[in-house]
């Protein structure tokens, strides 16, 4: 069993453990924070798997993510469907299609760059924003509020511990497959596309073809995680479409580690648990910290904070050699 597959059963098998502490607590904000992690942790999943292992530089993971909330919560509220399976399939047909018909345009020609792609999915998220604002259908600017809870069997699941569980969940889930995709064959080629593209398409692989079931696969992560926030949540609004949430996911895969698997998301828990905190302490100066943490990082850690751990072995193999 390889390393990265070994570190997501250890946290899968860690979550449940320490979450009674959690629990205990009787605090409901905490446990919302922690399941609005693990669904944020889905849609980090969803640009690791597009950037950090394919190459894919997207900022239009937001979209996808608003797409599935909007879905999962008009169908919720307009159309009684309340059934969480039905929800996520409904999600997950929204992810493959948009997912498909984007990476068709992206990818099915010639090949095209990194800053290509990222402008192109920056204006899809910027677009889609400014719709869903002024679209009357879903609602304009005030979104789809007063999203009922999902249900299971006929059930209803209102308790935040059972959303805390769900959210989990399917983020374990998420997780698990990503790493058997990842250390399986095609992981390699999907690597092998990453990291030169031209040697690559050499040595046989269809770079257009893997490149696209990466971003449809990626989307539908990104789709499945928007609806359960939107259900979770009991509301959804346009900033979830948008270049806000599409920046902040891609400063959390920065920030992490690009390419590093866990170290996006050990950003994102870190960054989420003080964010609230540090909004209210220093409402004009938190943005202006995060963008700095991120200048000093690309400067000084251009492989993110899981790029530290390497380096004091480094130093501590050095010491040993001299």
């Amino acid at each position: 069993m390889k390393r990265r597959m070994r570190i997501g059963i250890a946290v899968v098998c860690a979550v449940p453990i320490l979450s009674p502490l959690l629990f205990l607590s009787g605090n409901d904000y905490l446990i919302q924070a922690a399941t609005r992690i693990f669904i944020y942790g889905i849609l980090v999943l969803s640009v690791e798997m597009c950037w950090g292992q394919t190459g894919i530089f997207t900022f239009g993971q937001a979209a996808f993510f608003g797409f599935g909330g909007y879905f999962a919560g008009y169908m919720a509220k307009n159309e009684n469907i309340t059934d969480l399976g039905v929800l996520l399939l409904i999600a997950l047909v929204a992810g493959v299609i948009a997912g498909t018909l984007i990476a068709l345009f992206l990818f099915s020609g010639k090949r095209v760059g990194e800053l290509y792609v990222a402008l192109v999915t920056l204006a899809i998220s910027y677009v889609c924003e400014k719709l869903a604002n002024s679209w009357t259908f879903v609602g304009s600017g005030n979104g789809i509020p007063g999203i009922p809870f999902p249900t299971i069997f006929g059930k209803e699941i209102s308790s935040s511990i059972a959303l805390f569980f769900i959210a989990f969940g399917l983020f374990a889930v998420s997780m698990i497959i990503c790493i058997l995709i990842i250390d399986s064959q095609f992981g390699l080629a999907i690597n092998a596309v990453r990291d030169d593209e031209e040697r690559a398409e050499f040595f046989g692989y269809n770079r257009s073809l893997i490149q696209i079931i990466i971003f449809i696969f990626s989307a539908v992560l990104a789709s499945i995680a928007g609806a359960l926030f939107s259900l979770s949540e009991g509301f959804i609004s346009p900033s979830s479409l948008g270049l806000t949430l599409s920046t902040s996911t891609v400063l959390w895969v920065v920030l992490g580690g690009k390419g590093t698997f866990y170290g996006p998301m050990i950003a994102l828990a870190i960054l989420e648990s003080v964010d609230v905190e540090m909004q209210r302490a220093l409402p004009s100066l938190w943005r202006i910290l995060v963008g700095l943490m991120l200048l000093l990082t690309m400067i000084f850690l251009p492989k993110g904070l899981m790029s530290l751990g390497e380096k004091s072995r480094n130093k501590r193999e050095q010491k040993k050699t001299t």
